[in-house]
């Protein structure tokens, strides 16, 4: 099995990470198809987590080919309520592997290194959404100690 190597993405990265969100976009649309759809994403707002301090694009590599990302963003203090304790925490707005390369341990290393990256800006947890239907990332990330701690629910009308 080739090394799994993670790095931060620079900006001449955008083309594999614009690949990247074209897999998970058609894996939203195809579990929730009445919420998601296949649109191409914008560069800028990409760039700019490329570019931000608050944030990274953690990329996993074999052989110089880019298999899957993490992004990481902090998300700054839990809400200033008089009934909410105050910490400080980041957020995982998006973990995709390609298809080919799952099952290898690359979301296990992207999951890694997100949790690095908020213990090294001494952030007190990482906190992440996933969608319902997606079994096979909950069943990742609780293997990776994450719990769910509130639960989103929906009403059609």
């Amino acid at each position: 099995m080739p090394k799994t190597v993670i790095r931060p993405a620079t900006a001449v990265d955008l083309p594999s990470i614009l690949a990247l969100y074209r897999v998970l976009d058609e894996e939203l649309v195809d579990l929730q198809p009445e919420f998601f759809c296949a649109a191409p994403r914008e560069e800028e707002p990409l760039l700019q987590f490329i570019q931000a301090s608050d944030a990274d694009f953690l990329l996993a590599e074999q052989e110089g080919v880019v298999v899957g990302l993490a992004l990481v963003v902090y998300a700054g203090w839990t809400p200033a309520f008089s009934c909410v304790l105050p910490h400080r925490y980041a957020s995982l707005h998006d973990l995709v592997v390609l298809r080919e390369y799952r099952c290898q341990g690359i979301g296990s290393s992207l999951l890694g290194a997100s949790k690095r990256w908020a213990r090294d800006r001494r952030l007190e947890y990482l906190e992440l959404n996933v969608l319902a239907q997606n079994s096979k990332a909950i069943d990742l990330y609780e293997a990776h100690d994450f719990v769910e701690a509130t639960r989103t629910m929906r009403c059609m009308l």
